[in-house]
């Protein structure tokens, strides 16, 4: 069963930094419990993508790679536990 996805995060033709920055700032805004769909492009962001993630609380729901793209889902958890 697919969980439902509060936001959606498109970095498609976007390149490091720009998309770190971008996933940063969305899960600061996205409350705890909240999931994220991310879709990208760059393969570069795609390898890097877990150290970006070490400062926040989060399950991983999901990691599909396509032919030029790849979906990460993830539920943000609450970083006081």
């Amino acid at each position: 069963m697919e969980s439902f996805v509060h936001r959606f995060l498109d970095l498609r033709g976007m390149i490091i930094p720009v998309t770190f920055l971008k996933i940063t700032q969305t899960l600061r805004e996205i409350e705890n419990g909240e999931t994220l769909e991310i879709v990208g492009s760059d393969p570069e962001t795609r390898r890097y993508f877990f150290k970006v993630l070490k400062t926040f609380s989060y399950e991983l729901l999901k990691i599909q790679d396509e032919e030029s793209l790849y979906r990460i889902r993830l539920r943000k958890g609450d970083s006081s536990t």
